[in-house]
């Protein structure tokens, strides 16, 4: 680690993780965990993060997304686009998100080739 930041707040602290951050790569955890994972999963959605994977690991993720894929997409009018749900990424280990990483990053590094 090459940087600390120190932080009073709440927003700031997540604002300045959102803007150093090059890929979302989320461990099971509590409420905040699945507030933060959900405003990156909408930034995503929205389009003011680009090209930033967002990888849920754990067991508890695919229900989550099955939840959210089932609920909002099935409503009348439907809350989500289909092609919102394939935004995250679930894997079961640590290893897998480090190969989604490493598979993104390869595809950025082609991308930014003249």
């Amino acid at each position: 680690m090459t940087q600390a930041f120190e932080h009073r707040t709440f927003f700031t602290r997540l604002h300045q993780f959102v803007r150093t951050s090059d890929a979302f790569v989320v461990a099971p955890g509590g409420i905040g965990t699945v507030l933060e994972t959900m405003m990156i999963w909408q930034l995503l959605q929205v389009g003011h993060l680009r090209d930033s994977p967002l990888i849920l690991v754990g067991k508890m993720w695919p229900g989550l997304v099955e939840w959210a894929r089932r609920s909002m997409i099935s409503s009348d009018p439907p809350l989500a686009d289909p092609r919102d749900m394939a935004i995250p990424h679930c894997v079961a280990s640590a290893d897998e998100a480090i190969a989604v990483v490493r598979e993104h990053r390869t595809k950025w590094l082609n991308a930014q080739k003249p």
